[in-house]
């Protein structure tokens, strides 16, 4: 069970590693968010095979925060902070959910937008705009994620079985990826991976070999 635990929580770390690097692909990622203003520049970015690496990374970064969260909460449901670890294993997979959606928009719909305006299509901006339908779907990802790393980061507080700050970390990395800019990106990835990476050494150093296995 320790070796399962670590691995998985290094998972989410690699997590965040992917996402770190992946945001070093591209320059200029927030003109996805600027298609009804800079439809030339969405056009160029989003037919780019930069950009195909840069969205598709995301598909193989939430598969493994999926991993990490799942075993995260199974390490603390038996402590006393069980029911904040449930809520944010709730809320967090549901943004990871919704994460998957995120990135087949991105890698799927808004290359074939931007081929379609470089075809002489110039109308399809008004499917890829941030307003509307669209915007809420991005949006209620990611109130999503915040809401379950903070139920996470009170149960990894609580638990007693991590160190208090790292749950708070994870929190606080996620909190900052909406603030403009490619190194503040990598920077943001970087602290939610720096906190997972943490929690796994510490569990390998800390953790009893001989607990016993969960069953499933």
């Amino acid at each position: 069970m320790k070796r399962r635990i670590v691995v998985s929580l290094h998972c989410l770390g690699i997590a965040g590693l992917v996402f770190a690097f992946g945001d070093l692909l591209i320059d200029q990622e927030n003109v996805i968010f600027k298609a009804a203003r800079e439809p030339v520049n969405f056009a160029e970015l989003t037919t780019s095979t930069s950009y195909l690496w840069w969205a598709g990374r995301g598909f193989l970064g939430v598969f493994l925060e999926m991993v990490g969260t799942v075993e995260l909460y199974l390490y603390l449901q038996k402590t006393v902070a069980e029911r904040w670890a449930f809520a944010g294993l709730l809320l967090t997979l549901t943004h990871q959910m919704m994460g998957m959606g995120v990135f087949a928009i991105a890698y799927f719909m808004f290359p074939a937008a931007g081929h379609l305006f470089r075809a002489g299509v110039p109308d399809v901006m008004s499917y890829v705009t941030m307003q509307g339908p669209l915007a809420g779907f991005f949006g209620v990802s990611l109130l999503s994620t915040l809401a379950g790393l903070f139920c996470m980061a009170i149960a990894v507080q609580k638990s007693g079985k991590l160190p208090w700050w790292t749950g708070w970390l994870a929190f606080l990395g996620f909190a900052l990826i909406p603030v403009p800019g490619v190194i503040v990106q990598f920077l943001a990835n970087g602290l939610w991976a720096s906190a997972y990476f943490r929690m796994a050494v510490y569990i390998g150093k800390t953790m009893d070999e001989r607990e016993p296995e969960l069953q499933f």
